[in-house]
C-alpha cells in the first residue's frame, strides 16, 4: 500500500484492513428515510404512501363531473400533489410557519398547480359550472329527435373545436 493510500484509508476511519471503526453505525438500508423532514419532495413513494395517493385519486374520480381514461394522468398527478400538500401542512402545523421559508414558497407554487389541476378536471365551482353550461347547451342543441350527446366520445381536438363554436354561438346570441 502506498503512502497516499494509507493516508486516505486512515482518514476514512477503521483499521488498515478496511474494516469500519468500532464506533460506526450500520450502513443505511435501501429506502431509509432517516433524513426526511416532511416528505414534500419525495420522489419514490412507499406502498403505504402509494395507497394514500390512490385513495385521493379515487376521491377525485368520484368528484369529477365527467370521467374518461384520458383523464388518468391528470388525476394521478393531482392526487400526488394533494398528498404533498397535506404533508406540507402537517409539517407546518407541527413546527410553525417559521420552520421553512423554502417550503412555504414551494407550497405556494404547489397550491397554484392544484388550482389549475382541479379546474382542468372540472372539480372547482367555476370550472364545474362552465362545464355544466356547455353540456346544457349541447343537450339543447342536439334536439329531442337526435341521440344523446356523448362528450366522452370526442377527442381533445374535437372538444376544443366544439367549445370554440359554442363560445362563438353564445357571443352571437
Amino acid at each position: 500500500m502506498s503512502g497516499e493510500q494509507a493516508v486516505r484509508q486512515s482518514k476514512r476511519g477503521g483499521d488498515w484492513n478496511g474494516n469500519p471503526p468500532a464506533w460506526s453505525r450500520e450502513p443505511f438500508e435501501p429506502g431509509n428515510r432517516a433524513a426526511m423532514r416532511h416528505g414534500v419532495y419525495l420522489q419514490n413513494f412507499s406502498d403505504d404512501e402509494r395507497a394514500e395517493i390512490e385513495a385521493i385519486a379515487d376521491s377525485l374520480r368520484a368528484a369529477a363531473p365527467l370521467y374518461s381514461p384520458a383523464f388518468e394522468p391528470t388525476i394521478r398527478m393531482t392526487a400526488a400533489r394533494v398528498w404533498r400538500w397535506r404533508r406540507a401542512y402537517a409539517y407546518l402545523s407541527e413546527r410553525g410557519e417559521d420552520a421553512s421559508r423554502a417550503l412555504l414558497r414551494d407550497l405556494n407554487v404547489l397550491e397554484r398547480s392544484l388550482q389549475r389541476d382541479l379546474a382542468d378536471l372540472g372539480v372547482n365551482p367555476r370550472s364545474a359550472s362552465e362545464l355544466g353550461v356547455n353540456l346544457a347547451r349541447l343537450a339543447a342543441a342536439s334536439g329531442e329527435d337526435e341521440p344523446d350527446f356523448d362528450w366522452n366520445a370526442l377527442d381533445p381536438g374535437e372538444r376544443r373545436t366544439l367549445s370554440a363554436l359554442l363560445a362563438k354561438g353564445s357571443a352571437d346570441a
